[in-house]
């Protein structure tokens, strides 16, 4: 049995850890790729069914993770050549 300052310590620790993630612009970075994978799910899923396209379900999450490039590289940009 675990001693009752130690689950609180752990219950304060995983609050800290989901705050500091739950932030605004994380929300929106997650709603984006989430978006992006529902886009190319429901095209690949599309065009195979229509035959218009063979799709490699293998490759399907590329354009999440492209999109999830972008948005570092802008990001890091933006804070490089930030005015102070």
């Amino acid at each position: 049995m675990k001693p009752k300052n130690n689950v609180s310590f752990e219950r304060n620790l995983k609050h800290r850890f989901v705050s500091k993630i739950n932030t605004t612009k994380n929300k929106i970075i997650m709603k984006t790729m989430l978006l992006c994978v529902f886009l190319s799910l429901s095209f690949a899923f599309v065009s195979e069914k229509t035959g218009w396209l063979e799709v490699d379900w293998k490759i399907i999450f590329i354009p999440a993770l492209l999109v999830l490039q972008i948005i570092i590289i802008g990001t890091a940009l933006k804070n490089r050549y930030k005015k102070h």
